[in-house]
């Protein structure tokens, strides 16, 4: 697995005080390396779409193509589809769709755009400013604020000053289920560590606390109201990080596993996102997924399990807990974690691996869910 920090620095773009210095930012706004990189102005959007390409193994698109996209190809997906899978297309050629992608490599979306499109899906690498600025202007052009070009409509009035305030204000159901435990602050930092190699220090996350951690009842709650499978699994992370200090989940989709999503200081979500293997090749994830069961201690010796353990950043992982996420008795999902520079041995598996159970039922119910709104959309 390439790193992003890592194909950035062979190119000569950014430099070690730079990557550092984005990497801290990463993990104390829990954002992506390659938007903080581009926020600081430390890389170009050229040189981290070359970056992320080389990554990816996907070509990029740069900011001035989904510019030119018309709001008619852009909305070939829903907007609050497009904003979940972080997905957007721009360009329709016969029976190929043309979508850029945050995670190119996210099968799962890949899947569900072609499913909803009825078209082959070729997905392509775009940076998040570049995408968030692309579904703001298919939202303004839904709500017919612009044209089918894509410019601005000034044939509809403004909203008043009043109903401008309060858009996004009054409470929705999902606003009153959010958990006391739920809470926006910053971390509060402490001992340094390395977060890449022959970085400067950073933090050393086993003497970190987050405010944003949920209990079991929490969980609970969250689960019942979340709406996406990242919902569902920001959830878990949100649990496990109470035990575990760097946490990484992954999805199975065709007997491929991939990166998901982390928590926790160390891993990087683009590093992660770029992360396949094989399920049926024989690694730790493949043991587990066999016996059902977690594992928990030392890395099993082979390339494959320390490509693995990678995901979770440096320093390099020695002992994990990992944990299957099951729906219906086949494994959908892996969580990861580990405490850098201790022992897993004394985290209460028991209770992450009911958890885990938890959240695959929770899965299976947003599936049964969909179902049954096309049934009835039929």
């Amino acid at each position: 697995m390439r790193k992003l920090g890592e194909i950035l620095l062979e190119k000569g773009v950014t430099s070690i005080g730079e990557l550092h210095t984005a990497l801290e930012a990463c993990h104390r706004h829990r954002s992506r390396l390659g938007t903080q990189l581009l926020r600081l102005n430390f890389v170009t959007e050229k040189q981290l779409l070359d970056a992320l390409r080389e990554q990816t193994g996907r070509p990029p698109v740069p900011r001035e193509i989904l510019e030119a996209a018309t709001i008619d190809v852009m909305g070939l997906i829903p907007l609050e589809t497009a904003q979940r899978l972080h997905a957007i297309p721009f360009a329709k050629l016969h029976r190929q769709l043309h979508v850029a992608l945050i995670n190119p490599r996210d099968d799962v979306a890949i899947e569900e755009i072609h499913a909803g499109t009825g078209l082959d899906v070729e997905p392509f690498v775009v940076t998040e400013t570049t995408l968030e600025a692309a579904l703001a202007r298919l939202g303004e052009g839904e709500s017919g604020v612009l044209d089918a070009d894509g410019r601005l409509d000034n044939s509809h009035p403004a909203e008043s000053d009043w109903e401008d305030s309060l858009n996004g204000v009054l409470p929705t159901v999902a606003d009153l289920m959010v958990l006391p435990s739920q809470v926006d602050e910053e971390w509060d930092f402490g001992v340094a560590y390395a977060t890449f190699p022959g970085l400067a220090p950073v933090v050393d996350p086993s003497v970190v606390t987050g405010p944003g951690f949920l209990d079991e009842v929490g969980l609970k709650k969250a689960l019942c109201v979340a709406e996406s499978r990242d919902g569902v699994g920001e959830a878990l992370l949100s649990y496990a990080a109470r035990f575990l200090t760097r946490l990484c989940l992954f999805s199975v989709y065709q007997d491929k596993v991939h990166g998901w999503l982390v928590e926790g200081m160390g891993p990087v979500l683009e590093d992660v996102q770029s992360f396949v293997i094989d399920l049926t090749l024989p690694s730790m994830l493949s043991t587990v997924a066999a016996s059902g069961h977690p594992h928990e201690g030392p890395i099993p010796p082979g390339e494959r399990n320390e490509n693995i353990v990678a995901c979770l950043g440096d320093p390099l992982a020695h002992d994990v807990l990992l944990v299957p996420v099951k729906v219906q008795d086949r494994t959908v999902a892996f969580l990861m974690g580990d405490i850098p520079g201790q022992s897993t041995i004394g985290a209460p598996v028991r209770e992450i691996a009911g958890a885990a159970n938890v959240t695959g039922m929770a899965l299976e119910m947003i599936i049964l869910r969909r179902k049954i709104g096309k049934v009835l959309g039929a």
